[in-house]
């Protein structure tokens, strides 16, 4: 299970943003070996104050760790001639890295494993670095893998993930009064891109637009919604528009009745818990009032659900019997 992890407590911040400053395949940076440590350093305490005000630390191992559990178990149920099964947690900038992992998994005596990316939308900077970290672990042992591997890479459409946000939009916009519920606007965020790294070509942004799409079939389409991007740093061009100006925008123009969707994330991390949570619900409600802001949150849409986990379970089954093409691939 590939993702990007977070630290658990306040003293792993640093190295997690060594890590990640560090990473090529996420950002290039000048002399990146010598200005990613600096930054990190830099930056290091303001993030360890947002990880301390949404209770210490990330949530996402603990998540991780029960979506495979859920996984594994109706895996274990609907296929037993191929069980056990057993789900490893790979992260790129946390313990467990994605290298202890395979080295686990090879002590284990692994036959076949599925490099699974808790990413539903592919990218060169998240599962593209998670799939690179596989491959140069093998390079640099010098060794070819003893056991088979396979991938998903991306899942942006699978039925049961878009049943899944589709259940829960349902739920969040019964919480609104019923005068105002047809005219709320949806807003979708995910997390932005540099436009150095889509004008690459990266498919992020087209696989994100089709979760949204697919959501809003499902939906029928009832209200208005936007698809927005999260979380832009630095100066540089980034793909937009951001969240919070759009939600700034929409209260001035009057539409002052917002459902907040987190349409990239499949578990509770500092985007969600601090940015979405904190920043937008309760900074941007108190500059904007009056305004009904119901943020949907993964945690009651994707963590731990069952539909979740079903979801999980069946691109993880069809790709065991290569009956999911499209999302599956040989490494």
């Amino acid at each position: 299970m590939l993702n990007m992890g977070g630290p658990e407590t306040l003293e792993d911040v640093h190295e997690f943003l060594q890590r990640l400053f560090l990473d090529r395949d996420l950002m290039t940076l000048p002399v990146q070996n010598k200005l990613g440590p600096f930054i990190a350093k830099r930056r290091t305490p303001k993030i360890q104050e947002q990880y301390r005000r949404i209770g210490g630390g990330s949530p996402i191992k603990k998540w991780t760790e029960a979506q495979g559990e859920g996984m594994v178990k109706l895996l274990n149920e609907m296929s037993p001639e191929s069980a056990p099964h057993k789900y490893y947690i790979g992260f790129r900038y946390v313990h467990p890295l994605t290298e202890e992992a395979i080295e686990e998994m090879e002590e284990d005596g692994i036959e076949r494993a599925i490099a699974f990316t808790q990413y539903p939308q592919y990218s060169c900077s998240t599962t593209g670095s998670s799939l690179n970290a596989i491959y140069r672990y093998y390079h640099q042992k010098g060794e070819k893998p003893k056991m088979k591997w396979s991938t998903i890479d991306r899942w942006p459409t699978h039925p049961l993930l878009i049943q899944c946000f589709a259940d829960h939009i349902k739920k969040e916009l019964d919480l609104f009064p019923p005068d105002k519920r047809k005219e709320a606007v949806i807003l979708f965020s995910a997390h932005s891109l540099p436009m150095s790294v889509v004008n690459r070509g990266d498919p992020y942004p087209q696989e994100v637009g089709a979760t949204v799409q697919k959501v809003m079939e499902k939906l029928g389409h009832c209200n208005p919604y936007r698809l927005v991007w999260q979380s832009k740093v630095g100066p540089m061009a980034w793909l937009g528009p951001q969240t919070d100006d759009t939600i700034k925008g929409l209260c001035q123009r009057g539409k002052k009745n917002i459902l907040l969707v987190p349409i990239a994330f499949t578990s509770d991390h500092i985007e969600t818990l601090y940015e979405l949570d904190i920043e937008y619900a309760q900074v941007l409600a108190n500059e904007v009032r009056p305004l009904f802001f119901s943020p949907l949150f993964a945690c009651s849409s994707l963590t731990g659900s069952k539909c979740s986990q079903k979801g999980l379970l069946q691109v993880g089954f069809s790709s065991a019997f290569q009956q999911l093409q499209y999302y599956t691939k040989e490494l």
